[in-house]
């Protein structure tokens, strides 16, 4: 259905804020007060979901002193063969994170101009938006460059830091101290700065949403078509971990599964945090008075908290939350249409929200949102009662640990299953995070496995303690999946230059898949260990070694 159409039938039922990504998928931006209902019964919509909170993958750490160079950590140094000398020239990579500060000298080539082919700032209203957004303002080189030229700083401000740490492992050209130099000194940059959002589960910690995330990966992919050049999109932002996703809205973009396009997205840092929770009902359980589980949720000090709980099939349970003082909510259970209760808990004074979807688009299985508004402290009860049960194996989570209260945690936490939704998706390239200086893993890399027993990460790679460049022309450090997706993207950088040079090579090369399998069978594996498995994937990042195995295949 043509743009128009789209847009003037959203018009006609009070929509007036629409983003379209391409020709299957679009965001909307509607008031907070909009009947959501409504969305039901436009004809443009065949199925929307409300925007989720997505958080950095990296944590910055203050460690200089204890910090690993970038070209150690990616493996570069123990590079010895003299012959091959890539720089990731010609190769776009997306920083779709906190920002840039692209001031800093790492960014700025030997001409005085910029690294940088273009930004997207989505909380500046100072300039256009890029052509089909409906906010931020867009930064061209030319203006970048200009900008550089009067020392000003202004068009973006990374407050946060981790997008230019994030850009730093990638490009960075190592001007105030060589040894901090990046993977693909010569690869160009595209940057978005996320919109930020505040408060969302507890005050002063900052999130962002994924329609936004979206939207930016949108806008990278238009200008890298200008461009015409190979595009890596280094996720370093994720969403909350899942068990299963076999659909998303990145499915709807088709450049993403053609050759030139490459997505690496950190597997997540929740490998000890208790965001997670694991179950199972045996199959064939109907329902019988006494049978059902509770699952006990530590609250600290949020104001808000969400629940999402997977099934790995189509079971029909229900649902009901018992407060800390013992009130317990309405039992939401399977209907034939979708359907939300609404509630309140009395003595804490807690809004309430039970959400039941069977059967979830994006899996085809059960899903059930919660959603807690003004939560109190205290110990929240979530029981689950087998109505008829297929498959059995139901997974809890709420928000990365990063934005919520330390506290906030199931007392019977698993680690295993708690991979980003988005690095859940096949042809992505997910990337857990290895701690170089004790030859283990780090212990929050975010563990698969994915649905039923299949294998996320793809690979790991070094994440502690990394040093990259920072806001205000310094160097840091940074650890976490985020840090291990930078490093895979650098390293792709130069394995696609190193592709494209070799002009005998069919193009297929540049799929995602392909680019995958090489990382996987160049991969260093531990004789200690059976491969692939939930933690390592196929084994660690070995730069050298997946060189030599493109060498051999392109004789």
């Amino acid at each position: 259905m043509p743009i128009e159409e789209v847009k003037n039938s959203l018009q006609d039922n009070g929509i007036y804020n629409f983003i379209p990504l391409n020709n299957q998928s679009g965001v909307i931006y509607t008031p907070e007060d909009y009947d959501e209902k409504k969305l039901n019964n436009i004809d443009v919509i065949d199925w929307w979901e409300e925007s989720t909170s997505t958080s950095t993958l990296i944590n910055i750490t203050d460690n200089l002193k204890e910090g690993v160079d970038i070209l150690t950590a990616s493996g570069i140094s123990a590079f010895n063969n003299p012959y091959v000398n890539l720089t990731g020239e010609g190769i776009l990579v997306a920083i779709i994170d906190s920002g840039i500060d692209y001031l800093h000298p790492d960014f700025i080539k030997e001409d005085g101009t910029s690294k940088i082919v273009s930004i997207w700032n989505q909380e500046s209203d100072k300039s256009k938006p890029p052509n089909g957004m409906i906010f931020g303002s867009e930064y061209s080189n030319e203006e970048i460059n200009e900008a550089i030229k009067n020392n000003n700083g202004d068009l973006c401000i990374d407050e946060i830091g981790t997008g230019t740490i994030a850009a730093g492992i990638i490009a960075s050209g190592g001007k105030i101290k060589e040894s901090y130099k990046g993977i693909a000194p010569k690869a160009e940059l595209i940057v978005v700065k996320l919109k930020q959002y505040e408060n969302t589960y507890r005050k002063d910690r900052i999130n962002y949403k994924n329609s936004d995330f979206f939207a930016a990966i949108s806008y990278v992919i238009s200008v890298s078509k200008k461009l015409n050049k190979p595009l890596i999109i280094n996720f370093s932002v994720g969403a909350t971990s899942a068990s299963l996703y076999n659909l998303s809205t990145l499915n709807t973009f088709t450049e993403l599964s053609q050759s030139g396009t490459v997505i690496v997205s950190g597997a997540g840092n929740e490998g000890n945090t208790d965001i997670h929770y694991s179950g199972q009902f045996s199959k064939g359980t109907t329902f019988d008075k006494g049978v059902y589980k509770d699952v006990i949720l530590q609250e600290g000090d949020d104001t808000n908290i969400d629940i999402t709980i997977n099934f790995l099939g189509a079971d029909k349970v229900k649902v009901a939350i018992i407060s800390p003082s013992g009130e317990i909510s309405q039992l939401s259970e399977y209907v034939p249409d979708n359907y939300k209760i609404n509630g309140s808990f009395n003595l804490e004074n807690t809004d309430y929200s039970i959400e039941y979807i069977l059967p979830w688009l994006l899996s085809g299985g059960t899903v059930i949102k919660i959603k807690l508004r003004d939560i109190k402290p205290g110990i929240w009860t979530i029981r689950i009662i087998p109505e008829y049960i297929i498959n059995g194996n139901y997974n809890l989570y709420i928000p990365n640990r990063n934005i919520i209260s330390p506290t906030t945690r199931f007392l019977d936490g698993d680690s295993s299953y708690t991979i980003t939704a988005l690095g859940l998706l096949r042809y992505v390239i997910t990337v857990g995070t290895y701690n170089e200086k004790t030859n283990s893993m780090w212990l929050g890399s975010s563990k698969g496995p994915h649905g039923e027993n299949q294998i996320k990460p793809d690979i790991v790679a070094s994440g502690v303690n990394v040093i990259s460049a920072f806001p205000n022309n310094t160097y840091n450090t940074g650890t976490g999946s985020g840090i291990s997706s930078s490093i895979v993207c650098g390293i792709l950088a130069l394995i696609m230059e190193y592709i494209l040079k070799q002009t005998h090579l069919p193009r297929y090369s540049l799929y995602n898949e392909p680019l995958k399998t090489y990382l996987m069978i160049g991969a260093t594996q531990n004789s200690l260990y059976n491969y692939p498995n939930i933690s390592q994937g196929y084994g660690l990042l070995n730069y050298q070694n997946t060189l030599i195995k493109i060498a051999k295949n392109i004789d």
